[in-house]
């Protein structure tokens, strides 16, 4: 099963009236203290014992080097796709990894993804889920730190899917955790009602993932734990609710898991979407770590010095700080010199078409995994050995510098098959690190056909960028005497793909509020214009567009003709038609 990492952030807001606005709130700033036993070498108050009361001597001990280590070295990590071993150095990701920087990364994700769900029982998934976990003890008895992330399947069993409509229109759960509470409504203090079905099917997979814990529990193992993660993201089930509903919930995990099943081997993290989800916050003493996911960072620290300033305003210095998820690596050079530490960055996985190793270049590996400052496997003490401090590790030298390395990328310039026969929209990208490249794309303007009864638009599309995905959308405006503009969800392609694009329309929205009924049907009747709507933070490279249709018979644009391609509010982008002669 090939299982993408879907990028697509909602609120990304374009210069031009009518536009969304970013979504999110300014909350107030809230502070954490974790423990009386101070670090103050890394960032401030840190303690160097987990939250976990009664937590075993293995999960003190894999805090406590996250801890004495934070502010001075990085722990390098890598995610698993494909585990076909119980050897951890003999999944495919670990190997590839050890090929391209010359060392194994100390610390190695995996994924509870097929432990849970309709299809959990399948002798393939039962498999995967055991070879993951003693993946991760083979991979704690050699010194090394397993991390887990858990893509939780529908607890209805219904489907076999994590994402909401909005991350995977193709393949979703609608599944509705509130109503589990006594109040499905609820904005604050949620409760349980202990009783309802809901509630049962959470607890269900709750205690399976735990008792899958105990196990390596019992064997002496300690893992990281981060549980419902990129939070506020509405393209997970859980995300979708709120900060006080996802508080109950991540909460019910902890309490049960801890509480009630006696789960002690965890050094749990928490991993808001955004560093202003403060709201998220299921409160300090139910976590020991926050984490961010970082994607496309291309100058390897711009978005790792922003983001951790975030952090630092909105949750003080009572919290270590990690990269949950990453493309390219957080450079080491740049950080120390900031002063602005991460304990660990974990790049996602090469398999399954990830690839995520090659967003970083040869040079940048080699100069931060050669760096005494970045611990790898070959690096680690060993558990049974290790001796827990309340002093943090002296200062190391990085050894290089960022400026000094080459950091240049090769972006490939790739044809559609069909060009020669076929016309299609070539969009040009160039924006740099730091950079957004957007733009309201003219496809169709002045004769318009009537769209009130559609349900969907469709379009075929070819990312030649193998590095970066990019989201884009259509967007309509309507004619006078209102020149209002709408747009509905739309749709994410992934680095290097080419596949063909649903928009449903029934999400089409104006001001923020969807559109339904007569408000959809009078608005959709009176277009002046319809665009492609594009957006790409640091992305660089070509996207082509074709055969824009509206249910399967009318054509908006199939860009077989000659024609002027008009981009309003653009930036950093470039289109015309090309192909068929062009």
């Amino acid at each position: 099963m090939n299982v993408t990492k879907n990028l697509w952030k909602f609120g990304l807001a374009l210069a031009t009236v009518a536009f969304l606005s970013a979504c999110g709130d300014d909350s107030s700033s809230t502070k954490s203290s974790q423990g009386p036993e101070p670090n103050s070498s890394a960032s401030g108050e840190l303690g160097y014992q987990p939250v976990t009361e009664g937590a075993t001597e293995s999960a003190k001990k894999l805090y406590n080097f996250i801890a004495t280590n934070y502010g001075s070295k990085t722990i390098s990590g890598f995610m698993t796709g494909d585990v076909d071993s119980d050897s951890v150095k003999k999944l495919p990701d670990v190997t590839a990894f050890k090929e391209r920087t010359g060392k194994y990364p100390a610390l190695v994700g995996f994924d509870f993804l097929f432990a849970t769900g309709t299809k959990a029982s399948d002798s393939w998934y039962k498999s995967y889920t055991q070879m993951a976990l003693d993946a991760a003890k083979d991979l704690w008895n050699q010194g090394g730190i397993p991390a887990f992330t858990w893509h939780w399947k529908d607890p209805s069993d219904k489907i076999d899917a994590f994402y909401t409509k909005s991350g995977n229109a193709n393949e979703f759960t609608d599944f509705d955790f509130t109503q589990g509470f006594t109040d499905p409504a609820c904005t604050a203090n949620c409760t349980w009602n202990t009783e309802s079905e809901t509630y049962k099917q959470l607890v269900s997979d709750i205690d399976e993932i735990a008792d899958m814990f105990l196990k390596l529990q019992e064997a002496g193992v300690a893992a990281i734990f981060r549980p419902l993660h990129e939070a506020s993201g509405k393209w997970f089930w859980w995300g979708t609710k709120g900060g006080a509903a996802f508080q109950a919930l991540y909460n019910l995990v902890y309490d049960e898991m801890v509480g009630v099943k006696g789960v002690k081997n965890l050094v749990w993290v928490w991993n808001p979407e955004y560093a202003k989800d403060t709201d998220w916050n299921p409160g300090e003493s139910k976590y020991d770590i926050i984490s961010l996911d970082i994607y496309e960072a291309w100058d390897y620290s711009t978005k790792y010095l922003g983001a951790y300033d975030e952090l630092k305003t909105n949750y003080g210095d009572g919290k270590i700080f990690a990269i949950s998820e990453n493309g390219p690596i957080p450079d080491l050079s740049v950080m120390a010199a900031n002063k602005k530490y991460w304990a660990w960055w974990m790049s996602w996985y090469q398999t399954w078409d990830g690839n995520f190793l090659d967003q970083t270049v040869d040079a940048v590996w080699k100069a931060n995994m050669d760096s005494p400052c970045t611990i790898s496997l070959e690096d680690m003490p060993g558990w049974a050995s290790y001796t827990m401090s309340n002093t943090p590790v002296a200062a190391c030298e990085v050894g290089y510098k960022l400026a000094e390395l080459d950091t240049a990328r090769k972006v490939e310039e790739v044809l559609p098959d069909d060009i020669a026969t076929n016309g299609w929209l070539q969009v040009k990208f160039s924006a740099g690190s730091g950079d957004t490249a957007k733009g309201n794309i003219v496809i169709l303007e002045g004769s318009v056909p009537d769209l009130s009864a559609a349900k969907k638009i469709t379009l075929n599309v070819n990312n030649t960028n193998k590095l970066s995905g990019i989201w884009f959308t259509v967007a309509f405006l309507t004619g006078a005497p209102d020149w209002a503009w709408a747009q509905p969800d739309g749709c994410w392609i992934d680095a290097g793909k080419s596949m063909p694009c649903e928009i449903d329309l029934a999400t089409t929205a104006k001001d923020q509020k969807v559109l339904e009924g007569e408000d959809y049907t009078s608005f959709m009747k009176n277009l002046s214009k319809v665009y492609l709507e594009v957006y790409g933070e640091g992305f660089n490279g070509t996207v082509y567009y074709d055969a824009v249709t509206v249910d399967g018979t009318t054509v908006i644009n199939n860009f077989d003709s000659q024609q002027k391609i008009t981009i309003e509010q653009g930036q950093l982008v470039e289109a015309k038609v090309v192909g068929n002669g062009n």
